[in-house]
């Protein structure tokens, strides 16, 4: 089944990025808010401070980012991050046939 393929690459990846990162002392970082920055500084900022705590060949080669904003109701001020991923679920349509 796909689903069981896809657990398999990510216990796979997810091991191998693992064992295969340079750093062995991690440091607790604080997420940057966005402060009205522009998207691309903040990214660089987000993907800066997760390289200093993951870097490996499969995190260059298979890690990306995607963005989340969060928005409050009442004043509305908008929140951005930048969250690293290694998958990407994305629904595929059914075959009505």
């Amino acid at each position: 089944e796909q689903h069981d393929a896809q657990e398999l690459l990510a216990f796979l990846l997810g091991g191998l990025s693992e064992d295969l990162n340079r750093i062995v002392d991690k440091p607790y970082i604080e997420a940057p808010d966005s402060d009205g920055r522009p998207d691309s500084e903040l990214a660089d900022i987000w993907w800066s401070n997760h390289l200093k705590r993951e870097m490996s060949i499969i995190v260059a080669l298979f890690t990306g980012q995607y963005k989340s904003l969060l928005t409050c109701r009442s004043c509305k001020y908008e929140s951005a991050r930048f969250e690293p991923f290694s998958f990407l679920q994305l629904p595929l349509p059914e075959d009505d046939q």
